[in-house]
């Protein structure tokens, strides 16, 4: 497999049966996650920016609330959008080059599987893991070296591998209850889960002392260890820090 973008599923979301692509990109600079496979879940009938702004991004973000809302503007993306990733670059960029017939298809169990091999596996870097089959992402993991992955999805269809991403410590309970990790975004230090939450290391709280790629603590039931929690970043984080009080 040589380092370029595949595309390892075009068909309809698992959410709402709306247009989907999921693009898998070999090699990655990334400096917070470390070199690893990243796999970019999209629109394929709607750029990311006006999906987001119309409330299309529904069909691979399910009811995320850190989307934001559908917004009645000519330009932008939603109102109150709090997630990290910047719609501006590798997800407007990934759709371009799909549009541009840039990506080669990687059919089957085999193809797919040799995208992963020995490597490192982000499952959704843009876009909910669940808004594909699951087939895919077990193809596409079934060699990998290791996987991190996240899904606000109310039923995680692959806890053993899938951390459950919960927005309050009521959520983190119910999942908990579940048998199932939790990745969640909290508004400050204090509010980590003593005894059942870690900070995550590659925040800036935690001294960014490592990558996705050198913790591995994000890859569901596969990994032995107390759930993560992360204090809210990016450009929104003073939004998402007053959502997060809000849905407390």
């Amino acid at each position: 497999m040589v380092n370029k973008s595949y595309i390892i599923y075009d068909g309809p979301s698992q959410i709402d049966g709306s247009p989907i692509v999921a693009i898998a990109q070999v090699k990655s600079g990334n400096r917070k996650t470390g070199d690893m496979v990243q796999t970019w879940i999209l629109r394929s009938d709607v750029d990311p920016i006006t999906a987001s702004r119309t409330g299309a991004d529904s069909s691979i973000c399910g009811d995320c609330m850190h989307k934001g809302k559908p917004s009645n503007k000519a330009t932008g993306w939603a109102k109150d959008r709090t997630c990290y990733v910047n719609l501006l670059f590798a997800p407007n960029g990934v759709f371009k080059a799909y549009n541009r017939g840039v990506y080669e298809v990687a059919q089957g169990h085999d193809a797919i599987r040799a995208i992963g091999l020995l490597r490192g596996v982000r499952l959704g870097s843009y876009g909910d893991p669940c808004a594909v089959p699951n087939y895919i992402w077990e193809s596409l993991i079934s060699g990998a070296d290791f996987v991190t992955a996240y899904t606000h999805n109310p039923t995680n269809p692959m806890p053993q591998n899938i951390m459950t991403s919960a927005d309050t410590a009521t959520q983190a309970h119910s999942a908990w209850s579940r048998g199932e990790r939790t990745f969640r975004v909290i508004s400050s230090l204090d509010k980590l889960i003593k005894g059942r939450e870690v900070l995550c290391p590659a925040s800036d709280e935690a001294g960014n002392r490592a990558t996705c790629a050198s913790c591995k603590l994000c890859g569901g039931n596969s990994v032995k260890a107390k759930s993560v929690a992360i204090v809210a970043h990016g450009a929104s984080k003073r939004k998402a820090k007053q959502m997060i009080k809000e849905s407390v």
